[in-house]
């Protein structure tokens, strides 16, 4: 049965012409894989959106798989549609609002506020399970702490080493690894610093060399980032956390961890180790000048 909607909101950097096919499918999500091999996701208007990301508004009772949409099937792409097995599942974007992954963070100091937010109970609760820490999110953890020890050491050959060591670290289509990266760069591409911007620029450098070590889907996600490109989700909080009261920091935090099922936990992690990195640069800054 044919099938037509209209994109709720889509990426302004969305390619305004492609051929493809589709790649994965969930429930509320699937994927596309372009000829030029670029990723379109199209998902449910609640995940928000993202790099090279449609929107749609789905009635509540059905989902993606219930219309049948299966991996292979051919899709092609326009400014005014997009067209996926044969013109059986359309989508107009006619109507769909533009969206850009920027944000503006007018003040981007220290304050108690920012402290409140960044290091209060829900943000620095541990969101793994006792299964999770007892298998992947252990090693996941030792990996992070090396990651972290060598960035506030200035070691450029062991943050080398440490972030090939988080590339494709897990399972699934998004390894943890690749989740907590992209997370992680977010609060440095933002919140910019003369002095952390080596250490962004040698992560990006060598994640854009490594990122074949992981699945498709996941290196296009690490791509969009080193790119300056991130999911609104991430967005939204960190622009809360300096703008925001702690009940607001909340919401953004669970709306992050609801995308997946282990990714938004461990894209969470990310952040909030970016941004603990950030506020001890901010604060060695205030240091100097008393």
């Amino acid at each position: 049965m044919r099938r037509t909607f209209s994109a709720f909101s889509f990426d302004t950097k969305l390619p305004p012409r492609f051929g493809g096919e589709v790649q994965s499918v969930f429930s509320k999500a699937f994927n596309i894989r372009t000829e030029e091999n670029e990723l379109i996701s199209i998902v449910t208007a609640e995940k928000l959106n993202g790099p090279n990301r449609i929107l749609l508004k789905l009635p509540e009772d059905e989902d993606f798989i219930s219309f049948g949409i299966k991996k292979g099937a051919k899709t092609v792409g326009t400014a005014q549609e997009i067209s996926i097995d044969n013109g059986n599942f359309l989508i107009s974007l006619e109507k769909a609002k533009k969206w850009s992954s920027k944000i503006e963070i007018k003040e981007k100091t220290l304050s108690s506020r920012v402290r409140d937010n960044l290091f209060g109970s829900f943000l620095q609760k541990d969101f793994s399970t006792e299964k999770e820490r007892n298998s992947v999110s252990q090693e996941l953890r030792v990996r992070i702490q090396e990651l972290i020890k060598s960035t506030k050491e200035r070691d450029s050959s062991k943050v080398s080493e440490n972030v090939k060591s988080l590339i494709g670290f897990g399972e699934g289509l998004t390894p943890s690894g690749d989740d907590f990266l992209v997370g992680f760069i977010a609060p440095l591409h933002f919140l910019d610093n003369s002095e952390l911007y080596p250490l962004l620029k040698k992560i990006k450098r060598i994640i854009n060399l490594e990122k074949e070590k992981t699945t498709f889907l996941s290196g296009k996600f690490l791509e969009y980032a080193c790119q300056g490109r991130f999911p609104e989700t991430i967005l939204n909080l960190i622009e809360t956390i300096f703008s925001r009261n702690r009940k607001e920091v909340k919401e953004a935090a669970k709306k992050c961890l609801d995308f997946g099922a282990t990714s938004g936990r461990d894209t969470l992690l990310g952040v909030l180790a970016g941004l603990s990195l950030r506020v001890k640069e901010l604060e060695n800054d205030s240091k100097e000048y008393r």
